[in-house]
């Protein structure tokens, strides 16, 4: 597999008043994510989600947070592809400071479209990217 990382400092706004990093954050940089992975393949979410009215909600999220973060830490993300399908994807979302795991995710989204709201097979031209990030078949 071959992760998609991204490193984000973690600032004042992202913490709780114990100065560490309040969890729902975490949710929002998980997304964040994934925008800039789609971005890197090619497909921006203005054009899937405006242009194309695609969408690719999460329908699926497991969580587990095993370390504290402190404001000024540097976060390092990484995401991963565990499974594609016909119209679902499956992703592994690590994130670390330094050689520390401090939270994983577990996250299944599915290409759908925003007028029926209903899930549709990946276009070839976005699925042919996903699987050479992937290195899948």
């Amino acid at each position: 597999m071959n992760p998609f990382t991204r490193d984000v400092i973690v600032r004042f706004e992202h913490c709780d008043a114990a100065g560490i990093m309040f969890y729902p954050r975490f949710f929002a940089l998980v997304n964040e994510a994934i925008e800039d992975w789609f971005a890197s393949l090619g497909f921006s979410f203005k054009a899937l989600h405006i242009d194309q009215r695609k969408a690719v909600p999460t329908v699926r999220f497991e969580s587990e947070f095993v370390a504290p973060v402190r404001m000024g830490d540097v976060l390092r993300q990484s995401l991963g592809v565990q499974a594609l399908g016909t119209s679902s994807l499956e992703l592994r979302h690590l994130a670390a400071v330094g050689d520390r795991a401090v939270a994983r995710f577990d996250q299944t989204i599915v290409f759908t479209d925003l007028a029926s709201m209903k899930a549709e097979p990946w276009p070839a031209n976005l699925r042919a990217a996903i699987a050479k990030f992937a290195e899948i078949a």
